[in-house]
């Protein structure tokens, strides 16, 4: 079957509107919860664009959630065109890259790291628990916008800096080997491994999960709830430690850094 490589100097017209997109989700998210929250503190219904003037609280979360799903899509491809290049053929498309420096990774957490502070634990700082006297943050409740919305966009943040932490993990870790121990033998590769850690990344995917449940916790905290403490502390826990230690596991899957294949085409399209 024929290939062919997709031209890698597409990437500023992916990577710029995707960068600008998600900018525009994170104000959308700021400005459209503030203006929801607070709106009993107005007359008359919201102004606010891509929403009819009485939005419900899921109306608000979907423009800022758009923004990021087209955002972040186009900027995963444009930065995998700028680092390396996307073939496509063999019945999947396979990306070939080089990797970010350790260092450049581990600053990227600090981004939606601060998100999650500011949804989360800034959110539940300015408000108190009871019964709501007045549509703004000064009262938050279980079934509150404000506490749906904390929820929504810090359980994102969470699980954007799970998968961060878990591909770091699994980056340093294999360089630490690979040096150590040198390129695996061929005859210890294992197929399994192959398919959880390279193809489907499972690995990051438990990260991820584990710290979303744990970026959830306060909430539950907050509200007085042992219950959801114990779903989100102790779930988080043993997803993320799971996610942690297979992530270890990488070097087994045979395959380099900075090379990964798209969900069509299975094992057969690497052979």
């Amino acid at each position: 079957m024929a290939t062919e490589v997709v031209p890698g100097r597409a990437w500023p017209f992916l990577l710029v509107p995707g960068i600008l997109l998600v900018a525009a989700g994170a104000v959308m998210a700021a400005v459209y919860s503030v203006a929801f929250i607070r709106r009993g503190e107005t007359v008359g219904g919201l102004e606010l664009p891509f929403v009819d003037a009485y939005p419900s609280v899921v109306d608000i979360v979907m423009p800022a959630f758009a923004a990021f799903l087209v955002g972040g899509c186009l900027t995963f491809i444009g930065e995998l065109l700028r680092r390396g290049v996307i073939v496509r053929g063999y019945g999947n498309n396979v990306a070939i890259f080089r990797p970010l420096g350790a260092l450049v990774h581990a600053d990227w957490v600090l981004v939606p790291l601060a998100a999650w502070v500011v949804a989360v634990p800034y959110v539940l700082s300015h408000g108190s628990t009871g019964q709501a006297q007045t549509p703004g943050m000064s009262f938050l409740e279980a079934d509150s916008d404000a506490i749906f919305l904390s929820g929504v966009y810090g359980g994102l943040a969470a699980a954007l800096v799970g998968a961060l932490v878990g591909s770091l993990v699994k980056k340093l870790w294999f360089v630490r080997a690979e040096r150590r121990h040198g390129p695996l033998p061929a005859e210890q590769r294992s197929r399994g491994w192959w398919m959880f850690s390279y193809y489907w990344r499972c690995d990051v995917w438990l990260v991820s999960l584990g710290f979303l449940l744990l970026g959830l916790a306060p909430l539950p905290a907050f509200l007085g709830s042992t219950a959801g403490i114990v779903v989100t502390v102790g779930g988080g826990a043993v997803l993320a430690a799971a996610g942690l230690v297979t992530c270890t596991m990488y070097r087994r899957a045979g395959m380099p850094l900075g090379t990964g294949s798209s969900v069509s085409g299975g094992a057969q399209a690497e052979a």
